[in-house]
């Protein structure tokens, strides 16, 4: 139990909280539940369908909103004498600078990439404010306290860099600084890191989605619109119905996918304040009549063995290092739902 003079010392804290996802949740829940009365919280995601399995403070209906906020509001449920403050916001953004920082008597993170974390540490450095690290590996977690002059701080051993990436940090909203899924087909410039986290979502969660076992639980989340405009949460746009051929089903996934979602989440405007819109694509613009003749016609491609042969080939593209344009890297999609689709017909 806590003395009367620590409790009063907990009461008067003024605590920043970043990140309120996964471990964000919890801490916010443990903070309110210990006395805190004067939280701040800073983050830039919105909540997607893959966050509920963990995030308890969220719900089916918050999904596309503002985590820090909906967390606030959560928490406020059942502690409503308390001071929250949410940011949907970078911590990385101007208005976080050190005189910010020293506003408060500690800083707890619970953040899911180093480069965040590393801003972090230096701002509280700087900023001669507690710094109190949090982070998952798996099932495994890990709490580290860094006070500057007292402890190493969090930079001062070096962190590996991740070898893997766990679906639950590859989501579908575009982040650059936050290292996560930036949107596909180029939209939006990107650096290695987000590559890497495009290869990983089309592999672990696209690629399982389309051709893998449907029994198995999978975190990637589409929103899908129907021909009036309006969302079906409940439809899978990937199962493939009786009256739709090869192309129609692809034209659907590639729609739903770079269309329909990137719109949906371009409709939360906070979202996008600081950071550069993505361009929804739909496959009309881009190959606007059905996929007759995409070099020869189908049906003159389909004579070679298609079990060998790659989508790249049999488009009659030879230099695997060229820049695919749109146009091309929307062909290579089709050709390959198609040839795989098929040959799995026939195993």
């Amino acid at each position: 139990m806590a003395s009367e003079e620590q409790l009063k010392t907990i009461e008067g804290a003024k605590v920043l909280m970043v990140g309120a996802g996964g471990i964000g949740c919890e801490l916010l829940k443990t903070l309110a539940l210990s006395g805190f009365r004067d939280i701040h919280i800073i983050d830039m995601d919105t909540i997607e369908v893959s966050n509920l399995n963990r995030q308890f403070l969220f719900r089916q209906s918050h999904v596309g909103q503002s985590k820090a906020k909906v967390a606030r509001e959560a928490i406020l449920k059942f502690r409503p004498n308390i001071n929250i403050t949410p940011y949907h916001a970078n911590v990385k953004d101007p208005m976080f600078n050190m005189e910010f920082f020293k506003e408060f008597n500690v800083v707890l993170n619970g953040l899911d990439n180093l480069d965040a974390r590393r801003h972090v540490n230096r701002l509280c450095l700087a900023a001669e404010v507690p710094l109190v690290e949090s982070g998952t590996t798996g099932f495994l977690g890990q709490v580290t306290v860094h006070v500057k002059g007292k402890t190493e701080c969090y930079e001062c051993q070096p962190k590996p860099t991740p070898k893997t990436y766990p679906v639950c940090t590859i989501t579908s909203t575009p982040s650059k600084n936050q290292g996560k899924l930036v949107v596909r087909f180029g939209r939006m410039g990107m650096s290695t890191q987000d590559f890497v986290h495009c290869i990983v979502w089309a592999k672990d969660l696209l690629f399982a989605k389309l051709f893998g076992d449907r029994t198995r639980e999978n975190d990637l989340y589409v929103r899908s619109n129907d021909a009036d405009g309006s969302v079906k949460h409940s439809e899978d746009i990937f199962e493939q119905s009786p009256d739709e051929d090869l192309e129609q089903y692809g034209r659907k996934i590639y729609d739903n996918i770079f269309g329909h979602s990137i719109e949906a989440t371009l409709s939360n405007e906070e979202t996008w304040r600081n950071r550069n819109k993505p361009k929804p694509i739909y496959i009309r613009d881009i190959l606007p009549h059905k996929i007759a003749k995409p070099n020869g016609s189908l049906e003159e491609n389909c004579a070679i063995d298609d079990t060998n042969v790659s989508a790249m080939a049999s488009l009659g593209l030879k230099n695997p290092q060229d820049v695919w344009s749109l146009e091309e890297s929307t062909r290579i999609f089709m050709e390959a739902l198609r040839l795989f689709t098929e040959k799995r017909k026939k195993v």
